[in-house]
Formats: C-alpha cells, sequence, structure tokens
C-alpha cells in the first residue's frame, strides 16, 4: 500500500478524513462497525489515529468503494485485530486454459441453439 500520506505518530479525524476522501461522519460510522478501528483519545477528546488505523482505513474504503464489498464482507477480509486477509480462491492461475473453456463454452452454446 502506498503511503501518499505524511508519516507521523497521530493523524486527527479531519486529517484522516482529507486522506482517505470521506467525510468525518463516515470514519465515526466506521468505527463502529469494525473492532480493527479505535482511535486513541486526546485529553480533550480529540481522535487521535495510528498510522496503522490510516492504512486500514484506506483498504475499508477500497474494499468498500472499489471492490463493492458490503460492511459483513469487509469484517470477513479484516480480521478484528486489523490483520488483511487475502482470499486467494478467487485468483486464477497462469496454467488456466482460457482458450479450452472458451471453446467448450461455444460448442455448449451452439448445442443449445439447436435445441431451440
Amino acid at each position: 500500500m502506498s503511503n501518499a500520506f505524511p508519516d507521523k505518530m497521530y493523524y486527527k479525524i479531519g486529517e484522516v478524513a482529507q486522506i482517505a476522501g470521506v467525510r468525518t461522519s463516515v470514519l465515526r460510522f466506521w468505527e463502529t462497525e469494525f473492532d480493527f478501528l479505535k482511535p486513541d483519545k486526546s485529553s480533550t477528546g480529540q481522535r487521535l489515529y495510528l498510522k496503522k488505523e490510516v492504512e486500514l482505513i484506506l483498504e475499508v474504503k477500497r474494499l468498500l468503494y472499489t471492490e463493492k464489498f458490503t460492511i459483513e464482507g469487509v469484517r470477513k477480509r479484516i480480521t478484528p485485530h486489523g490483520k488483511i486477509l487475502v482470499d486467494n480462491s478467487a485468483r486464477i492461475s497462469p496454467e488456466f486454459d482460457h482458450l479450452g473453456l472458451l471453446k467448450e463454452i461455444k460448442v455448449e452454446l451452439q448445442a443449445l441453439r439447436c435445441l431451440l
């Protein structure tokens, strides 16, 4: 994951919202939905996010907005402790015979057309 944000110890909620491109209310909502998002609070009650949490927020945004995961899907992809799980089941091996599969599909479609 690229670090397109300043490297510092803590980030305030406004900074994180700007980095992630979401509103602060979205971040507060995500805190209620995901156990791995529990920022520290300053003595004045200001949320203080660690760099790891900012990276997780960027991953949550990617999963929700780009990959179109549901909230539950994100929960399954990221553990309550913030470990991102990789789903290798959806990947196709490089040895997979795409052309052969397409030919089989074509033959089956032609057979179906003959039945109609």
